[in-house]
């Protein structure tokens, strides 16, 4: 049995990205050329730097980097960071989860350069005005968390990158109540937002006092819209039956969250 782990961990690394071009991406061509040498012994045990998934460990490459002084992510003033997000999963979806860690990761202000779809997916160009250029081992975690992955690592200038991103397994990362049992939601700062997979239906009430025009949207698991029911007059209890493909439901007010100030009540039915 022994004999055959070189070979597995050949046929793991064959499906990642390389690991010495994503090194000099990371680190720069002059930092890499002038450390070629440092940088060959830390990684020299390559498949330690691959995950479970298969894919480069971005956290472990940062940190080991970072530890040995060969990445530095602080600037004493401001840059702009340029970052494209490639990928061939739905946009709705892309778009949620790349803001949503960017925003996680500080960077609550971006602009958008540039957004292209193509046969072969989406390119999703920002623009970020900062003294921190991204982690790249911080934006894998965060990606993680919504079983999503980079699957490599490119630079194009000082401060600017291509991340490939595989979104082929995303679940978002969102609360998913309980089933078969009254929950009763507290005030909304924003719709609620959360996991319905597997559901049979849902029972939303509305507090007596509150004004509530219903606007509920759900969505399958790439985010795309399948059904919705809008109101046009005040709502107490109402009743919705999921379809089969029902992953995630948006609940808010047609007009203004001040309608359901009290929070809303929910009965989620299981299969």
């Amino acid at each position: 049995m022994v004999r055959f782990l070189p070979l597995l961990f050949l046929v793991t690394l064959s499906f990642c990205a390389d690991l010495g071009s994503n090194l000099k991406s990371i680190v720069g061509d002059q930092i890499y050329q002038k450390n070629s040498t440092k940088i060959s012994s830390l990684f020299a045990n390559e498949p330690s730097f691959v995950d479970i998934n298969g894919n480069l460990n971005y956290d472990k490459i940062a940190t080991t980097l970072r530890t040995n002084s060969l990445l530095n992510l602080n600037y004493s003033s401001p840059t702009h960071m340029q970052v494209t997000f490639r990928t061939s999963s739905s946009p709705m979806l892309f778009l949620k989860v790349i803001s949503q860690s960017l925003n996680n990761l500080g960077y609550t202000y971006f602009l958008t350069k540039n957004f292209q779809t193509m046969d072969s997916g989406i390119s999703w160009t920002v623009s970020i005005n900062t003294q921190f250029l991204l982690n790249p081992g911080n934006l894998y975690n965060e990606l993680m968390g919504n079983n999503t992955f980079i699957k490599d690592i490119q630079r194009t200038g000082q401060f600017s990158f291509i991340y490939d991103i595989d979104m082929s397994k995303t679940v978002l990362d969102i609360a998913a109540y309980e089933s078969d049992v009254n929950v009763e939601l507290s005030k909304p700062l924003e719709p609620y937002f959360f996991n319905i997979n597997g559901k049979k239906s849902i029972e939303i009430t509305a507090d007596s006092s509150d004004n509530w025009i219903a606007l509920v949207k759900v969505f399958d698991r790439n985010l795309k819209l399948i059904s919705q029911l809008k109101s046009d007059k005040k709502e107490k209890v109402i009743d919705i039956e999921f379809p089969s493909d029902a992953y995630y439901i948006l609940i808010d007010d047609a007009y203004s969250l001040e309608n359901i100030k009290h929070g809303l009540k929910i009965y989620i039915k299981s299969n």
